[in-house]
């Protein structure tokens, strides 16, 4: 299976309200850590919006999740660099669907896609996610019958910003999930996740300054 970009909303209209950009980081590689891929790096090109898990709270999610991934899909609703989705396919996810907003962010995973050799494995969407959460039945149709591992790390903002939006697109994604899957959110440490979605039973890590909630059903 190929990529694909399908571009429906542009970056300085995102949901929410655009915020002062935040001051660009140094371009640099991130590390797959573990996996058929361990040991490989994908550029990184400093957009501080994309703002990549840290490496040692990366790997420790990981583990949560119980170390490898085989005969799962992931998906990545914030993808930012993918690295999430590619650590997973070094873990042994059979496939992953990666969602981002940002332009030149897709240019760079597509990039990093290639590079890894993992173009067959990987669709790309070009989209604002929180649309996507909200027309997703119809994107869900055709994937395969197989465990989700869902990530969901969007900008700290949008927690507090698009609270209802975002807890309740994934609330229906988490509902339709096959058994044995498994979701992920990254927000802020005063963000109180449980609280916002208590339909779901979280495992809460603190991994200063963000918190890790991992729900399985």
């Amino acid at each position: 299976m190929g990529h694909q970009r399908r571009s429906r909303d542009r970056r300085d209209a995102p949901s929410g309200g655009r915020v002062p950009a935040a001051p660009r980081a140094a371009a640099s590689r991130l590390r797959i850590v573990a996996g058929d891929m361990g040991g490989r790096k994908i550029d990184y090109n400093g957009d501080p919006l994309t703002r990549p898990m840290k490496e040692r709270t990366r790997e420790s999610v990981f583990s949560l999740l119980g170390g490898y991934l085989h005969g799962t899909l992931t998906i990545d609703l914030f993808g930012g660099t993918g690295i999430l989705a590619f650590e997973s396919l070094s873990r042994g996810a059979e496939r992953a669907i990666i969602l981002e907003l940002s332009r030149p962010a897709v240019t760079t995973i597509l990039q990093n896609m290639q590079l890894l050799g993992v173009g067959e494995r990987v669709e790309v969407f070009h989209v604002d996610t929180l649309r996507w959460l909200k027309n997703q039945q119809l994107a869900r149709s055709g994937w395969p019958d197989l465990p989700w591992v869902i990530f969901c790390c969007p900008p700290y903002r949008m927690w507090q910003a698009e609270t209802e939006r975002l807890c309740q697109g994934l609330l229906e994604l988490y509902r339709a999930a096959p058994a044995e899957s498994q979701l992920v959110c990254e927000c802020e440490s005063d963000f109180d996740l449980p609280a916002a979605m208590p339909e779901i039973d979280w495992d809460v890590r603190h991994y200063d300054p963000a918190t890790i909630a991992v729900a399985r059903k």
